[in-house]
């Protein structure tokens, strides 16, 4: 009797020990899957948006230039024979720049010359002997015939010494066009040819550049042109000159680009002395002021995909899809609409395999990109 009451005494120890060992798993269980659940949440870090309502900068350049400038070319071809001026010559309004050799139009003007004073000398003799025909028609010596006759000679004379000195004219300007004359005082900018070289009619020979005032030219953006008119005033600044500030005038704008998605040529005369033609500049022009919202452009999600550009709201720890339109880029922002509020908090770290309605974590609620 003995035994049997120990193997149920052992028997009863047995099942409340294996009872608590179940309750122990289960509560372990329990523990391991809330510790696998809170690992499992999603971290993110989140930026902020922003309401947009500045003007941008934009910087433009250009090269300065003389007011005043000539590129010479003779109207006739020849051999140059002489160009007394050189790159960078100083040179005074009327002073030879360059000369052709063509021996041949010298004789041919001359002869043109004599031939006007020929049919000059012809046409004076004509118009003594139209006189003298008509005194001796009054005294009945001579006849209508011879009359009319003299008339004719002297109106056929007059309209070929006409022609003649028009042909000497053209003789005249063919042997002065010979020589390149400077049309204003400055400096020789381009030497195109040599002396001994062949120079065809129209070809540049000599390039000058005034020596009264400077000027720039600068393409300008067609969303600018139409703030700008001539007579208003800017401020340029020559980067390699420590940034020195120089003051202008607008002096001419162009009416058209040169063609779709071209520049604007804007002509501003520089008001600044001891300045030199080749200097770059450069001219800071504030642009409309634009309006709108700007968040980090690593908070969208899809760019270019298939799908449409979205970003993720972070609200109460839930994530919430926001479709966005995409506008301009500014630094590492971007310009978007959509139905957001400057303040809202988007994620930027975190956006792979993320889903509407999802729970998060900010991990660093403070950052703000």
């Amino acid at each position: 009797m003995i035994d049997i009451a120990k193997q149920r005494a052992w028997q009863s120890l047995l099942v409340w020990t294996l009872c608590g060992a179940l309750a122990a798993c289960a509560q372990g269980d329990g523990s391991a899957r809330q510790s696998t659940a809170d690992h499992t949440l999603k971290t993110v870090r989140v930026g902020q948006v922003e309401w947009l309502d500045t003007a941008q900068t934009y910087a433009l350049t250009g090269v300065t230039r003389a007011s005043e400038r000539a590129q010479l070319s003779f109207q006739v071809s020849g051999t140059l024979s002489k160009r007394p001026v050189d790159l960078g010559s100083q040179v005074a309004k009327g002073e030879l720049m360059a000369q052709l050799s063509q021996p041949e139009l010298k004789p041919a003007a001359a002869a043109a010359a004599a031939n006007v004073d020929q049919i000059a000398s012809e046409l004076a003799q004509a118009r003594r002997d139209l006189a003298r025909v008509r005194t001796l028609v009054d005294k009945d010596a001579a006849t209508g015939q011879e009359l009319e006759n003299a008339r004719s000679r002297r109106d056929s004379l007059s309209a070929s010494l006409a022609g003649a000195r028009a042909d000497s004219q053209r003789a005249r300007n063919s042997a002065s066009e010979l020589r390149l004359i400077s049309p204003i005082a400055g400096s020789v900018e381009q030497v195109y040819f040599e002396p001994g070289e062949f120079v065809s009619a129209g070809q540049p020979v000599v390039s000058l550049s005034g020596a009264q005032s400077l000027e720039v030219e600068i393409g300008v953006p067609e969303q600018l042109v139409g703030t700008l008119t001539t007579g208003k005033k800017a401020q340029l600044t020559l980067p390699f000159f420590d940034d020195r500030s120089v003051q202008g005038t607008i002096t001419r704008v162009s009416p058209a680009a040169g063609g779709v998605g071209q520049l604007f040529n804007v002509v501003i005369s520089l008001e600044a002395a001891q300045l030199r033609p080749g200097l770059s500049v450069e001219w800071h022009i504030e642009g409309p002021r634009r309006h709108g919202l700007l968040l980090p452009a690593r908070a969208i999600a899809s760019p270019g995909a298939s799908h449409k550009p979205r970003v993720y709201v972070v609200r109460d720890g839930v994530v919430h899809a926001v479709p966005v339109s995409l506008g301009v880029l500014i630094g590492n922002k971007a310009r978007v609409q959509g139905q957001l509020n400057a303040g809202d908090n988007v994620v930027v770290v975190g956006l792979n395999n993320l889903t509407d309605g999802q729970t998060v974590h900010v991990l660093d609620r403070g950052n703000r990109d």
